[in-house]
């Protein structure tokens, strides 16, 4: 099985996710078995003309299993050689079929299924609220000083320890989160969260931004979307000339808006749902395994 999926030379936790939790999900042969298959799990990756598609291309069967269309100016036709099994959300699946009926939701839910589940749901809240900045977003201001002015704990999505990184948001009664997979796994861990936009919407442009994180939050019955408002503008000249200026004036509007962030609610779907989410899942795995690793 060859995994098709973003990467990140700093390490992106929600794309970092596909090798960590796949064989986890599906045992170790996942990986070495149908050495001619593709499977696109995790992330935004169904995009035309994208090195995603090609890559997968060079197999003879490519399955779909919750990954996401990019945004909705995606138009895109796949052949009998596609096996679309689910998709991450309702939009996606709009768009890509013109019924929103073949998705779930994101695949990073799948860590319900995991043995570990329980010991995650169950560890002590050692931090109050943790915040979980874009990974681009990274070095754009002082996180651990903002944190630090909050009493917060900062959990950062770039490198490479999955695991720990679940274990954080797991320590966690409350997530703020800029980075989309930092709000699902928190949901996933019933751990209430918020969204707050700085750097993302520029660097992926608002269009994608926000098809991603409501395809996302539609799937589990999540329909307002509320954020904290802390976006990053356009440089000004004099910005250009003193970066260190450009980052101080962020850093300050991120700490003002961090002030009054209960302005804004935390949420979490609904436990009907996401007992609802853990069943589909279960039954696309049997259905996997009975197709591809029998």
């Amino acid at each position: 099985m060859n995994l098709i999926y973003y990467t990140s030379n700093k390490g992106n936790f929600g794309d970092d996710l596909n090798k960590w939790l796949w064989p986890k999900v599906f045992g170790d042969q996942f990986l070495d078995v149908n050495s001619d298959t593709a499977f696109l799990g995790i992330g935004s990756i169904l995009m035309r003309d994208s090195n995603y598609l090609h890559k997968a291309s060079e197999f003879s069967k490519k399955v779909v299993f919750g990954t996401g269309l990019r945004s909705i100016d995606e138009d895109l036709v796949f052949d009998e050689s596609w096996d679309l099994m689910f998709l991450r959300g309702p939009f996606s699946s709009l768009r890509l079929q013109r019924q929103a009926d073949n998705y779930i939701t994101d695949g990073a839910y799948f860590i319900a299924l995991l043995e570990q589940y329980e010991k995650y749901i169950n560890m002590p809240k050692r931090h109050e609220v943790s915040v979980v900045p874009y990974y681009q977003s990274v070095d754009k201001v002082d996180w651990n000083a903002i944190c630090k002015a909050n009493s917060w704990n900062l959990i950062l999505p770039t490198g490479d320890d999955v695991e720990g990184f679940i274990e954080e948001i797991a320590a966690s009664k409350y997530v703020i989160s800029e980075a989309m997979h930092g709000a699902i796994i928190a949901d996933a861990l019933r751990v209430p969260w918020k969204r707050f936009k700085f750097y993302s919407h520029k660097m992926e442009g608002d269009k994608v931004a926000e098809w991603k994180w409501n395809d996302w939050m539609f799937s589990v019955g999540i329909y307002e979307s509320q954020y904290i408002d802390a976006e990053i503008k356009r440089e000004k000249l004099k910005y250009k000339l003193v970066p260190s200026w450009y980052q101080a004036r962020n850093q300050k509007k991120i700490l003002e808006k961090f002030q009054n962030h209960e302005l804004v609610p935390f949420t979490l779907s609904s436990d009907d749902r996401f007992k609802e989410i853990v069943s589909q899942l279960e039954s696309k795995k049997q259905e996997f395994i009975k197709k591809y690793l029998s």
